[in-house]
């Protein structure tokens, strides 16, 4: 789970937290026109082209293919070395030689027009603040595959299993999500519904390359079990607008899977579970606690504390690296801003009226010693509506109501959720509700990405070639598989 942050003259940003500053995409468009028209419908396939991001290389990936292939449907945009896949063109202008393309999910825009030899499009992509040129060219499906890193985890095809495509309602009118159902031969078995954390993620969970939820939807479909996972509203096949969505809201959604599935005449169902991941934990809980019919609920990377105490948490964190590293003459000054960033956290948190926060914030400011221009520079963050409805999302009160069994895996390395923290509280509010049937794990050496990562050989999320941890996904699904009284994997045939 990543939270929006102000670009500062020295970020503090993660890898992860390079994908958030790219939300801050605004759109632009030149109403020129050059040479003859050219139509949308000449676009075919999926072209690719590199942004300069910070000094670092990025691949842009243009999906146009989804037009030709029915049911049409919105072409997508992808930078996978960011964590950004399938996110839905809103919009598509043509105008003689020059072509926009808006993309709502981010917000943001392409705008471009034709070149010379017709083979290409030169224009520019605004993001994180920036200017940034982008050429795209099409691109054959073998030059594709090599622009793509190499999962080995992914399954390879034929698999010896049914892939059922569902589209369903969603939870608010006029949304419409697409997914895909995995079953065993016979169509008959226990059930899990996935569901993906923050950020718009297609049915794979894709980020950074890797196809987070495909590999351990492979590895349970493999043991018996009927796995459901959708895209996100506003990404890949599904409809709605993903912007404008708040966690409530995606919750109501995997309520609404979880009915879709019940409702599917192809499948014979045993018990039902859910699955959620780092903000998807905050769904999952939600889901249960109104549904206590269900066998039970997986927390990966899950939350036990308020957003805002996490939130709270892990900038403190981030400063004290600095506080640890400044000049006897700088500590004061640094301290001032762990004290001033934990009460904007909270104002941020407790008063979603945008004026009266920041009214409250210029009110309290001085108390830190802290100017109006600096309020003034720090408060815009903390006022958007993504921001409120993220720190304002609090997951103890259905936490305490669960009795099903729970699973809950945290990895070690989880800087984003710390298995320190939010372990034990997981484990303080399920005791509050007398459960005794609670399961928690820290994996050794693991990521918030369920990645190996070993101390001294780090690599990025996009370069690490592991999916998912064989350690984390054997006790996911041994845990599963004796909740469900089906056979242990061991004497399971694949």
């Amino acid at each position: 789970m990543s939270l929006p942050i102000r670009i500062l003259p020295k970020p503090i940003c993660s890898a992860r937290q390079w994908r958030v500053l790219i939300t801050c995409l605004v759109g632009l468009w030149s109403t020129s026109s050059f040479g003859q028209a050219s139509p949308v419908s000449s676009f075919r396939g999926t072209w690719a082209g590199t942004i300069n991001l910070y000094g670092s290389p990025a691949l842009v990936l243009v999906d146009f293919a989804a037009q030709q292939q029915p049911p049409a449907r919105k072409p997508t945009v992808a930078l996978p070395s960011l964590g950004l896949h399938a996110m839905q063109v809103d919009q598509i202008t043509s105008v003689g030689d020059s072509l926009r393309l808006r993309i709502g999910a981010l917000p943001g825009s392409y705008i471009a027009r034709r070149t010379t030899d017709t083979l290409g499009l030169t224009g520019y992509l605004l993001a994180a603040g920036q200017r940034l040129p982008l050429r795209l060219s099409p691109v054959a499906p073998a030059r594709l595959a090599k622009l793509q890193p190499v999962r080995t985890q992914v399954p390879s095809r034929p698999v010896p299993y049914h892939e059922l495509p569902i589209t369903f309602a969603g939870g608010a009118p006029g949304v419409t999500l697409a997914g895909t159902i995995t079953a065993p031969p016979s169509q008959r078995g226990p059930a899990i519904v996935f569901i993906s954390g923050s950020g718009p993620h297609n049915r794979d969970s894709e980020e950074f390359g890797h196809k987070s939820f495909l590999v351990p939807a492979d590895a349970l479909t493999r043991q018996g079990f009927i796995v459901l996972r959708y895209d996100e509203r506003g990404v890949g096949a599904s409809t709605g607008r993903y912007a404008t969505a708040g966690t409530t809201d995606f919750a109501r959604d995997a309520a609404a899977a979880v009915r879709a599935l019940r409702a599917d005449r192809r499948l014979h169902l045993g018990p039902i579970f859910v699955l959620g991941h780092s903000q998807g934990s905050l769904e999952a809980v939600q889901v249960a606690a109104q549904d206590p019919t269900l066998a039970g609920v997986v927390l990966l990377g899950g939350i036990g504390q308020p957003n805002a105490t996490l939130y709270q948490a892990r900038m403190r964190a981030n400063f004290h690296a600095r506080l640890a590293a400044a000049s006897a003459a700088d500590k004061p000054g640094v301290e001032k801003y762990i004290r001033l960033h934990d009460r904007l956290t909270a104002i941020a948190a407790a008063v979603p009226d945008s004026a009266a926060a920041l009214a409250q914030m210029q009110r309290e400011a001085p108390a830190f010693g802290v100017s109006a221009e600096e309020v003034a520079y720090y408060a815009p963050t903390y006022l958007e509506h993504i921001m409120h409805d993220i720190l304002a999302q609090d997951p103890t009160p259905y936490l305490r109501q669960l009795k099903m069994p729970v699973l809950a895996l945290t990895g070690e390395q989880d800087a984003e959720t710390p298995a320190a923290t939010q372990l034990p509280a997981l484990q303080a509010q399920l005791q509050q509700a007398n459960n005794q049937h609670v399961t928690v794990k820290t994996i050794p050496q693991v990521n918030h990405f369920f990645q190996t990562n070993v101390p001294g050989q780090e690599k990025s999320l996009f370069d690490n070639p592991e999916t998912f941890s064989p350690v984390e996904l054997q006790l996911l699904v041994q845990w599963l598989t004796q909740q469900a009284g089906l056979a242990p994997p061991a004497k399971r045939a694949n």
